[in-house]
């Protein structure tokens, strides 16, 4: 049977309508997943050299509540460091959502290909675990070691003022020289405490101590599973203290000195810290007996000492785990709010503006003060009055992390507006903690905040808030859409049927109108060698490196201006990438249209992470060689995939 042939517009408005109408399923699909709760294992690189460092990452994101998150073990890797904790809230129109990850560096053990299984952690009040990730390991380096910090090493110890019969570095004749090593060469584990509440800081100190000429490096950091980590001292500055120990004086040096912040109830094992050492000893000669006198003598003994043959002898010491006892907090008259601050804390909350217009963004700061787990407090509730729109929180620290327990401030920003002129009331906003020091809650309360809003000014929205109304106007167009899907199910059987017939039609009109598009083809063919020919020039002409400046500024140590390029060269390519207006720069527009490109959650995480790093370190300077070299590798990482997607 043949059929004629229909004309090619009453097709094409056919297939328009039905593309359209699955656009709108697919959005509404979209739009139920888009908030949907991940848990991710993300890492630095899938291959790596025997020598090398990897990064291993684990997150939950779009949570509203996350416990136990607990790593799994490493076999064939050992832990240079961690694990590292992150943590935080988003408020959005009401609905909260939270993010939290746990971070390892880790060095292989051998080559080969390792997999690394999935994390653990009850999210919502349902075990998850995220996927695994497969590393090959090879004997060739692949450079990535630059992005960690090497293991400390310290010097031999310098000659101290001691006597000299106290220097243990001579070897004796009939000393045992195991039994000297051990008695003047060890590791120690000090705490703050062996017992404490669950968000209670501690302090974890490794040392090693030594009255001998060695020279040591750490071969194995402690696993710090259990605890989020804040380290207080920088080992690689090695500045050596002496101490007295059982009536001698030593050498020590501090490996590790860190906060640790319990996660979860019950004993937690700090495990051992690995130290390799060089133990340098000058084996003494015995002379001939003869009467000197007492000077004499104690020439003799000097010159013995330091005319002995050099003995060396490596051995590998290993400090002793240690129990944590973690308690509880009381379940008993804990309050409703409480989210997990531990410490001595203080409020305060106030407004940004005075005068208020509706339909005007006004930004509520609370700000939490004292000293306690300041990094892990989320923003507390706010009960907001009726006819007020809100735009989500952030946060900003200023913590001093190098005392115990941590202290300064953590601000929370809320953004909202009112829709109408008229006086509001903000009621006082509830804060709880425990406080480990009387075993008991405690709750603080800001003083409720009253405004006016007078009638609303004609003037445009912010760019800010034209993308964030266009959001809400698009969440109600999609609730619309999947009303209208439930309630016409049977449309959407008859518009698979038309598609059907639509297909048909079109397969028979391509090969009716075969002959005359084929002059078409030929031409299409000779324009598609002439861009192919174009984008082959393009791609060998040489690329600039966007980087090339921020680089200069980190090698010739000017680090604020190493972040204000850095930050400065991120805009650019996302200006060159997206061709946005200036006013249209911002982060909340930028993530929208990555979004829109299909960019991945993890992806535009890391791009928000790179830009929260850039503003912190030029407003609140805490610089370090480490993590501006991670910075700019991940920065690199982002730029090239802006502009290959």
């Amino acid at each position: 049977m043949r059929f004629p042939i229909i004309k090619l517009k009453a097709i094409v408005s056919i297939l328009r309508f039905h593309f359209a109408a699955c656009n709108i399923l697919l959005l509404s699909v979209m739009s139920a997943t888009a908030q949907q709760v991940k848990f991710t294992t993300v890492i630095s690189s899938k291959e790596i050299g025997r020598g090398d460092y990897v990064q291993v990452e684990f997150i939950v994101e779009n949570a509203k509540q996350i416990e136990r998150l607990t790593a799994p073990a490493f076999p064939d890797f050992h832990i240079v460091e961690g694990p590292m904790q992150s943590s935080g809230m988003t408020i959005v129109n009401g609905s909260m959502s939270q993010y939290k990850g746990v971070s390892f560096v880790l060095q292989p053990n051998k080559t080969g290909s390792f997999t690394i299984p999935g994390a653990t952690a009850d999210v919502d009040g349902k075990p998850m675990r995220s996927n695994p990730v497969t590393i090959e390991v090879t004997t060739n380096s692949s450079g990535n070691s630059a992005n960690i910090s090497a293991l400390p090493s310290f010097p031999s110890m310098p000659d101290d003022p001691f006597m000299p019969e106290d220097r243990d570095y001579v070897l004796k004749p009939n000393e045992n020289i195991t039994e000297k090593t051990k008695k003047n060469l060890f590791l120690k584990v000090q705490v703050s405490k062996n017992t404490c509440y669950v968000g209670e800081p501690i302090v974890a100190t490794y040392k090693l101590y030594s009255r001998l000429r060695s020279e040591s490096k750490v071969s194995k950091y402690p696993s710090l599973n259990g605890f989020s980590v804040y380290d207080m001292v920088d080992p690689n500055n090695d500045a050596s203290t002496i101490e007295t120990v059982n009536g001698k004086q030593f050498s020590v040096h501090v490996i590790r000195k860190s906060q640790l912040i319990p996660l979860q109830a019950g004993s937690v094992e700090l495990s051992p810290v690995e130290v390799e050492n060089t133990v340098h000893y000058l084996k003494a000669t015995k002379r001939p007996h003869q009467s000197t006198t007492l000077l004499q003598d104690l020439f003799n003994q000097m010159n013995e000492d330091e005319s002995g043959e050099e003995i060396q002898q490596h051995i590998t010491l290993a400090s002793k785990p240690l129990l944590i006892t973690v308690k509880p907090l009381p379940a008993a008259s804990k309050p409703a709010e409480y989210n997990g601050a531990v410490g001595n804390f203080s409020i305060d909350a106030s407004l940004d503006k005075k005068n208020i217009s509706a339909q005007d963004a006004v930004t509520l700061k609370l700000t939490v003060k004292g000293n306690g787990n300041l990094p892990v407090i989320d923003a507390p509730q706010v009960n907001w009055p009726s006819n007020v729109d809100t735009y989500g929180t952030t946060a900003k620290e200023n913590i001093d992390k190098t005392v115990a327990p941590m202290k300064g401030a953590k601000t929370f920003e809320y953004v909202f507006m009112p829709k109408t002129a008229g006086s509001y009331t903000i009621p006082a906003i509830s804060f709880s903690y425990f406080d480990p020091v009387s075993n008991s809650y405690k709750t603080l309360q800001s003083e409720a905040l009253n405004f006016s809003a007078s009638p609303a000014k004609k003037q445009s929205l912010s760019p800010l808030l034209k993308d964030i109304l266009s959001v809400k106007q698009n969440e109600n167009f999609l609730d619309n859409v999947k009303s209208f899907i439930t309630e016409h199910l049977e449309w959407i059987f008859a518009l698979v049927i038309l598609s059907v017939v639509a297909i048909f039609l079109w397969r028979h009109n391509k090969k009716m109108l075969q002959k005359e598009e084929e002059n078409k083809k030929i031409a299409a063919v000779e324009l598609a060698r002439k861009q192919a020919a174009e984008a082959i020039q393009a791609i060998t002409l040489p690329v600039a490196d966007p980087l090339f400046k921020t680089k200069q500024l980190l090698t010739g140590g000017d680090h604020k201006g190493f972040y204000a390029e850095l930050n400065r060269a991120l805009w650019e390519a996302l200006y060159n990438k997206f061709k946005l207006p200036a006013s249209d720069l911002n982060k909340h527009n930028i993530v929208l249209q990555l979004q829109a490109k299909g960019w991945d959650d993890i992806n535009i995480y890391q791009l928000e992470n790179i830009f929260n790093r850039c503003e912190m370190n030029l407003y609140t300077p805490d610089y370090n060689a480490a993590d501006m070299e991670t910075t700019l590798q991940s920065a690199e990482r982002i730029i090239k995939y802006i502009n290959e997607v």
